[in-house]
C-alpha cells in the first residue's frame, strides 16, 4: 500500500510539471506562480515519503552500505530509528502532514490575495472597508466630510480584509463565472483558515468557538480551549485538502482569464 501512495505521489508531481509547462500564462504571472510553487510542496512531501520508505529498507536489510562509508554507521542507524519506533514514525508523518498543509494553505492564501489586490478598485475596495468598519463609521457619521474622508483614509491603510473577502469579491467578478459552489468553497476555506491557525500559530491548541468541520472521513474537532482532534482513518487528507485548495484556485482562474497579466513580485532570493 506504501509502495502505490508513493506511485500516485509521483503520478501527481509529473501532472504538476505538465501544467506548468502547457498553461497559458506568462512568466511570473500569479497564476503559474501558484502551479510552480505547488510543484515544490507536493515534492517535497513526495521526498519526505520516499526517506520513510528507504529507511524501512535500511531497518529491513534491504538496502546495505558500501563498507568505505562505515564511519557513517552510527547517523545510518540514526536514520532508520524513524521506521523503528512508533512514536518517532507518527511524528514524522504528523510533521511532514503539518508542512504539506501550512505551505499548501499559504500558497493559496498568497495566490487569492494578489489577484485581489490586482482587480479591486477604489469604489469597491471603500465597499468592503466600510462594510468591514460598520459600526466605527456609524459613531463617526457627524464628522465633517473632511474628517470622515481621512477616517476612510486611515481605514483603508490599517484594515485587516478576511481571505474569505477576498475570495467572494473574485468569485462574483464577472456573472456566473465561478464554476463551483461558492457557498460550499467559502465554508472550505473558513476551515481551512481555523486549521492552519490552529495547527501553526499554537501547535494544535485551539481558542475561540467550537466547530466542526468533515472531510474526506475526517471530522475535525475544535473546541475551545482544547487541542485539534481528528477522528476517522485518511493517511492522505491533507493531500486531498491541498487538492481541493488547487480546484478553487482553478473556479477563479475561470472568473481572472480575461486578466491578461497579474504580476508575482519578486522574492528577494
Amino acid at each position: 500500500m506504501y509502495m502505490k501512495n508513493l506511485n500516485k505521489l509521483h503520478e501527481v508531481t509529473l501532472k504538476i510539471k505538465s501544467i506548468i509547462y502547457n498553461i497559458n500564462l506568462k512568466e511570473n504571472d500569479v497564476r503559474k506562480a501558484y502551479f510552480e510553487n505547488l510543484y515544490s510542496i507536493i515534492n517535497e512531501f513526495y521526498h519526505g515519503k520516499i526517506f520513510y520508505k528507504v529507511c524501512q529498507e535500511i531497518k529491513n536489510g534491504t538496502i546495505k552500505f558500501d563498507p568505505s562509508v562505515i564511519e557513517l554507521k552510527p547517523h545510518i542507524t540514526r536514520i532508520y530509528e524513524i521506521a523503528d519506533h512508533k512514536l518517532l514514525s507518527d511524528a514524522y508523518h504528523n510533521e511532514l502532514n503539518r508542512k504539506l498543509f501550512v505551505d499548501s494553505f499559504t500558497n493559496f492564501e498568497t495566490t487569492v490575495s494578489f489577484c485581489f489586490e490586482e482587480i479591486i478598485d477604489d469604489i469597491n475596495l471603500n465597499k468592503i472597508i466600510k462594510g468591514l468598519n460598520n459600526k466605527v463609521i456609524r459613531i463617526c457619521n457627524d464628522l465633517p466630510d473632511e474628517k470622515k474622508e481621512t477616517l476612510l483614509g486611515e481605514l483603508q491603510k490599517n484594515t485587516f480584509i478576511p481571505l474569505s473577502r477576498k475570495f467572494r469579491f473574485l468569485s462574483k467578478y464577472k456573472d456566473t463565472c465561478y464554476s463551483s459552489d461558492p457557498k460550499q468553497d467559502l465554508e472550505f476555506i473558513e476551515f481551512c483558515s481555523k486549521l492552519r491557525n490552529c495547527i501553526s500559530h499554537s501547535a494544535g491548541y485551539y481558542k475561540g468557538k467550537d466547530f466542526e468541520y468533515e472531510f474526506e472521513n475526517i471530522k475535525f474537532i475544535f473546541k475551545n480551549d482544547t487541542f485539534l482532534e481528528m477522528v476517522g482513518e485518511n493517511d492522505y487528507v491533507f493531500l486531498k485538502i491541498n487538492e481541493k485548495l488547487t480546484n478553487i484556485i482553478y473556479a477563479l482562474m475561470n472568473c481572472l482569464k480575461e486578466i491578461d497579466f497579474i504580476k508575482y513580485p519578486d522574492d528577494g532570493f
